[in-house]
This record gives structure tokens, C-alpha cells and sequence, in this order.
């Protein structure tokens, strides 16, 4: 249903059986559209029955997911005061969300939410990609070429903590995610999505339990590698990076179809980081998303999802693959799903190019089991 220019559609089960799309090992619950909302959807993140969509599209939307055949948009923002939104991190009543600049949000009530404080401070602050949580500190990867730390101990007034110079210090030219093992962050750099290498990087940023201060920082390990190329998403499991890398379609005629890949890498020496396991996915684009649940690594990426048995880290096993129709046929950027998240049987899944939040659910018994497992992540995401 198309209402002055803007899209909202929501597909029941059933009218995709009826359509012949229904397939295994994941089935289309709903397709969210919105040319507004949910533009350019870059992010998403679950709390409670919300799902948090940011898109690089000036845009920002709240989506109750109780029912998750028939989301609904409770809100949504679209302008410049949230330029390129790329990443969010929920905390109780409030949201933070990574943009161009880097911004606290109350969201108590998810139909009326504000913002209570923006932060500029370009180039430093600046295309904010990822976000992780540590204690009252929030780490920013920007693509600028910095790594962000935040004090968030005052959710209506959060401050700049300092600023890490990636490029000038450690060569790292745009980190593109972060996340935390023991003390240190675990960043990676796509390295332009093209070959012959990407990077990812081991940051010593805690001392005796406490921050250090940046100019205390200290890069302790790196690896670089093909497999590496596009590395653009690192979750920790345990004492392993788990990357995803998407290519570029010059990276794609230099290395060759087949070759995006999901890296684990042992980070049990900092020092020494050592790939382990690469393993390609199904979409020749590979994966912008990617997110650990229980034994389970799920990729988005192009228009395919794939699932991984981790519960050996360093001996990960494919369990399945599978893609899906594209909605927004029009778009000339083919990097529709961007990333994604797990939770009681269904993943969520922003969908870029689409402008959507699409949501699937989990058939295969066996993923859905391991994806519930425990898992010992040290990470606070």
C-alpha cells in the first residue's frame, strides 16, 4: 500500500506460500517498507518489543515488533539533524545513535521520543559505524579515521571523553566496527573493500580496570589478509573475533567470485591475532551484517542470509544459506541488507537499498537450538 509517495507493506506467511517464496531454512515473516522511515536502513537493534532502525538516508524509526507478522511504525524521524544514521545502541529508556555526529535520545515513550544532546566535533566525530558499550563508556568507530570514547554515566549529558586518531597512529584509515576483549577493542578496517588486504586491530584501552587515558592507548596486535578484504563487522566470542568482509565490485573482479568471506580469528594473544577459519558465504557481495547469537554467526549481505555453528570457534561450520527477493528494484547500489539481529526464533534484518526492515523466521530446529545456547561472550553489545 503506497500513501503519498510513502510505502508500507507488511506479507503474511501465507500470501508468500501462496506466492511460491516460502523456502527453508528461513521463511519471510513481514516486509516493512517505508521510503521515509525507514530509508536507506543501515542498523537495527531490539529492545523489548522496539526495533530500532537507523538509515544513512537522514533517517531514524521505532517499530513495535510484538507481533512480528504485522510490525508497526510508531515513529519516525527523517532530516538533517540526523545526517548518514548508521548505528544505534539502546540503554534502558534512552538511545544512542551514531550518525555524523554522535546523539542521546529519550525514548521512554516510543511514540513521542526527543533528543536530549548531540555532539559534533568533525573530523573526530564523524560517520560513527559502530558502537560498543563498556560500563559507563561508549566506543565509537568512525570512518574518518577515528575511534570515539564517550561518557554516558549522564544519559542527558553525554561527553566526549577523547579521540583516538586511527590513520595518524595505527594506519587504520576507516574503522568501520568495534567491540570489546578483556581490556582491550577489537576495530576493523575494510581497507577500501578492495584488494590485496583487509585489517583488523587489537587496542589496549584499559589499565587495572580503568580507562586509560587515549593518549595511553596502545595497538598490541593487527592482522592482515585477503580473507580480510571488505572487514567491515567484528563481534568477540569467547577469546575469537568473528569478522564479516564485503567487496567492492572492484574487489570482486580482482579476487574473484566466491572469495567474501566469515573470519574467525584467535585473539587469545593479543599480541599475536591468528586467522584460524574462513569460510565464504553466499552472496558473492558478502556480508555487511553479521551478529553472534548462542553457537550461531548469522551474515547479511547483497540478498542472502547464512548461518554458521560456532560452537568451535576455530572449526565453524556452514548450516545454510539462502536468498531473497529484492523489493526496490530501482536502487543501483546492490548492497541491500546491511545487518541484522536474532531473537526467540526470528531474525531482523535492515534492508538498504530496500528502504525496509524485513523479518524472518528461523525453520531449521537445529540452528534455532544452537542459536540458544549460552554462550560465554565477554562483549557487552
Amino acid at each position: 500500500m503506497r500513501t503519498n509517495g510513502k510505502l508500507n507493506v507488511w506479507m503474511s506467511v501465507g500470501f508468500l506460500v501462496a506466492m511460491g517464496v516460502l523456502a527453508e531454512p528461513f521463511s519471510i515473516v513481514s516486509m516493512t517498507l517505508h521510503d521515509e522511515a525507514l530509508s536507506g536502513a543501515h542498523d537495527v537493534a531490539l529492545s523489548g518489543n522496539l526495533a530500532f532502525v537507523p538509515g544513512k538516508g537522514q533517517s531514524l524509526s521505532i517499530i513495535d515488533i510484538s507481533n512480528p507478522a504485522k510490525p508497526e511504525i510508531l515513529w519516525f524521524k527523517n532530516g538533517e539533524e540526523i545526517p548518514d544514521s548508521e548505528t544505534v545502541l539502546p540503554v534502558g529508556d534512552h538511545l544512542l545513535l551514531g550518525t555524523r555526529d554522535f546523539l542521546s535520545l529519550d525514548v521512554k515513550d516510543p511514540r513521542n521520543p526527543f533528543i536530549l544532546k548531540t555532539i559534533s566535533d568533525r573530523p573526530r566525530i564523524d560517520s560513527i559505524n559502530g558502537m560498543v558499550k563498556l560500563d559507563d563508556y561508549v566506543f565509537a568507530a568512525c570512518k574518518s579515521g577515528y575511534i570515539d570514547a564517550f561518557d554516558i554515566s549522564d544519559m542527558k549529558n553525554p561527553t566526549l571523553f577523547g579521540t583516538l586518531e586511527t590513520h595518524k597512529r595505527f594506519d587504520f584509515v576507516k574503522p568501520h566496527d568495534i567491540d570489546r576483549y578483556g581490556d582491550h577493542l577489537v576495530i576493523v578496517d575494510p581497507a577500501g573493500f578492495t584488494p590485496p588486504v583487509g585489517r583488523m586491530g587489537v587496542i589496549k584501552v584499559l589499565g587495572n580496570g580503568k580507562l586509560l587515558p587515549v593518549d595511553q592507548w596502545k595497538l598490541v596486535g593487527m592482522a592482515e589478509a585477503q580473507e580480510l578484504i571488505g572487514a567491515n563487522r567484528v563481534q568477540v566470542k569467547g577469546h575469537y573475533a568473528i569478522i564479516g568482509g564485503s567487496f567492492s565490485v572492484k574487489a570482486r573482479l580482482t579476487a574473484g567470485p566466491g572469495t567474501a568471506n566469515m573470519v574467525v580469528v584467535d585473539i587469545s594473544d593479543p599480541a599475536i591475532p591468528k586467522i584460524v577459519a574462513a569460510l565464504p558465504v553466499s552472496d558473492v557481495r558478502g556480508p555487511n551484517g553479521l551478529t553472534i547469537a548462542g553457537n550461531v554467526v548469522f551474515c547479511a549481505g547483497g540478498q542472502s542470509i547464512d548461518a554458521y555453528d560456532i560452537t568451535n570457534p576455530a572449526k565453524p561450520v556452514h548450516l545454510a544459506g539462502q536468498s531473497f527477493p529484492r523489493y526496490n528494484k530501482d536502487a543501483k547500489k546492490t548492497d541491500n541488507y546491511h545487518d541484522l539481529i536474532y531473537r526467540d526464533g526470528y531474525l531482523y534484518v535492515s534492508a538498504q537499498t530496500d528502504n525496509g526492515l524485513l523479518i524472518l523466521k528461523v525453520n531449521g530446529e537445529g540452528i534455532r537450538k544452537r542459536a540458544e545456547e549460552k554462550q560465554g561472550n565477554p562483549c557487552v553489545r
